[in-house]
């Protein structure tokens, strides 16, 4: 990891780790997204073996429900979680999340009723967060001016991961069975868990010298909190928002739309092809990570729109896949034994796309986040940022819940593309105000 950072990156004496915990954290991520992929993405159809009875509305209510709850959860939890980072280190955030994943999806593989799993899934809303607790400590851990590159990096793990676990996931689902692999990612939670204790290194806390200059939101109460750090912030968190909604909200439903896509439940394949689907995804938000980062700091806004309507465009290409493509004749891809329709391989490269955008988006939200709040709030600030993520992504299984039972999961991919194009317009009306507040926090940290 540290190989791809340029010679240019100079640490520092304020932040003399930030190259080693980057790249240790780039892989204890890795990992902890491969645990959580191989097992969550494929929770309708293990909702389907605990409920054999259920019709499918009820499974897509049951699908809807599981993200719908983890959401609610991380919103109303990630701020508390933020203020403890703040007071008592970010490294003790990471173990907390990556520690508790590991619990509560092994409890997941034991589970014989939807109700237990659908309780997992809030507990885990309550007491995981890897992503945003390793966000935080990155960002709060490195110098102000390569903080957009180190955030783009460190989101190419979060997907790479999604990527392997989706991948792995399907052949793994298909050969042993659900139960299995939620142990398998209980395991890959372990092994993150151990990483972050022996290898990350904290200097906490890591703006205390008597040099920095703090506002009064760094020291006041909530009132002065709220007028000069989250109102500034505001636009940025109202682009994150939308941009959650709009990323998220086929996430419970897309297993069940490759299905869909594949010819329905009696038809064999739906892990196979649903992890393929999911992996290209991945890959692409892979990609924009690595392709991206070092563009960040630079040209941000321009490339937030670009991504806004190509993102857009390219759901709007899948909601048409059932009437453009016929389910017949079925394909054999590169020769193997199961088969599926056009439409499935057609969801490849369109999810890509769609991905390869909201993965591009990702690292530019977090690096406003980080350069529109002081050093010393950024802890708590992250954690608004995931109330604002799970609120966003809330509002999208919600609308899942909805349109899915009542319209088919098809209804989808005609609401998310409103929401990619409502960002992108955010990003063009709101790109001065962020600027200005840039400037700010940096004569304010000189």
């Amino acid at each position: 990891m540290t190989g791809i950072l340029p010679n240019a990156l100079d640490e520092g004496e304020e932040f003399p780790h930030w190259r080693r915990n980057l790249a240790v954290l780039w892989f204890a991520q890795f990992i902890s997204l491969c645990g959580f992929s191989l097992s969550v993405p494929f929770a309708p159809y293990f909702l389907r073996e605990l409920a054999p009875g259920a019709g499918e509305p009820r499974i897509r209510l049951y699908a809807g429900l599981s993200s719908l709850l983890t959401q609610a959860a991380f919103a109303v939890a990630a701020p508390l979680w933020g203020w403890v980072a703040d007071r008592y280190g970010r490294k003790r955030m990471v173990l907390r999340a990556a520690s508790m994943g590991a619990v509560v999806l092994g409890l997941m593989g034991l589970c014989q009723a939807p109700w237990q799993f659908l309780l997992l899934r809030f507990l885990q809303g309550c007491f995981t967060g890897t992503i945003a607790a390793s966000t935080t400590l990155v960002a709060c851990n490195t110098p102000p001016r390569k903080a957009g590159l180190a955030l783009g990096l460190l989101s190419t793990s979060i997907f790479s991961g999604d990527m392997t676990g989706l991948l792995l996931g399907g052949l793994l689902a298909g050969r042993y069975g659900f139960r299995n692999s939620f142990h398998i990612s209980c395991g890959l939670l372990v092994a993150t868990t151990l990483t972050v204790l022996f290898l990350v290194r904290e200097r906490f806390p890591p703006h205390a010298t008597p040099s920095r200059k703090l506002s009064p939101a760094a020291k006041g109460g909530a009132a002065e909190t709220w007028r000069l750090t989250l109102l500034p912030a505001l636009p940025v968190l109202a682009i994150y928002g939308s941009h959650s909604l709009a990323r998220l909200m086929d996430q419970s439903q897309i297993a069940l739309y490759v299905e869909q896509l594949n010819g329905g439940p009696a038809f064999p394949g739906r892990e196979l092809y649903t992890g393929w689907v999911m992996g290209a995804g991945a890959l692409g938000a892979v990609l924009a990570g690595f392709l991206l980062a070092r563009h960040i700091d630079a040209r941000a806004a321009k490339i937030a729109q670009w991504l806004g309507v190509v993102a857009g465009t390219s759901v709007l290409l899948m909601a048409l896949l059932p009437f453009a493509l016929p389910d017949v004749p079925r394909i054999q891809p590169f020769g193997l034994a199961r088969e599926t329709t056009w439409a499935v391989m057609a969801m490849i490269p369109l999810r890509f796309a769609m991905v390869f955008c909201g993965g591009g988006m990702e690292p530019i939200c977090t690096s406003w986040i980080s350069k529109v709040t002081e050093p010393a709030r950024r802890g708590v600030m992250f954690g608004y940022a995931q109330a604002v993520r799970s609120i966003g992504s809330g509002l999208g299984h919600l609308g899942a819940c909805v349109l899915a039972p009542l319209l088919g999961v098809n209804a989808l991919y005609w609401a998310i593309p409103l929401a990619f194009f409502a960002t992108s317009a955010m990003v063009a009306a709101f790109q001065g105000r962020i600027r200005r507040r840039i400037q700010q926090v940096e004569a304010l940290s000189a």
